[in-house]
């Protein structure tokens, strides 16, 4: 039996969730998913190996790097997609934040800018 009681247990993980089942096209090197959430690659490879223990992720290592994704065959999978999309909802994250990474597919993940609002604008 699958140990899935890692699974949400810090922001860090919660992050990496989403980013890989919305906003991956693919396997994501360790040092990438670093990059695109914003923490050390030490608690990245933490996360991940916590996740792995849990049968809803794959790895795949070529040389030094290891590149992760979902397991598509995990009966975790699509449970855990329905429950992050109905707790998290990347769309409502995007049209919040702004935040490119939450862009669902087909829409422009380049950065944008967007001003602040006129009460919490900075004076010139």
């Amino acid at each position: 039996m699958q140990n899935i009681l890692p699974i949400l247990r810090t922001e860090t993980q919660q992050e990496l969730l989403i980013e890989l089942f919305f906003v991956s096209q693919g396997p994501r090197t360790l040092s990438d998913l670093a990059r695109a959430i914003d923490v050390d690659q030490t608690t990245v490879m933490r996360e991940v190996n916590r996740l792995l223990e849990t049968g809803l992720i794959i790895e795949e290592r070529v040389g030094r790097s290891r590149t992760v994704a979902i397991d598509p065959n995990s009966p975790l999978a699509s449970p855990m997609r329905q429950l992050i999309r109905l707790v998290y909802d990347p769309a409502a994250a995007y049209a919040t934040t702004g935040d490119s990474r939450f862009a669902p597919k087909g829409v422009d993940r380049r950065p944008h800018h967007r001003p602040l609002p006129s009460s919490r604008r900075r004076p010139t």
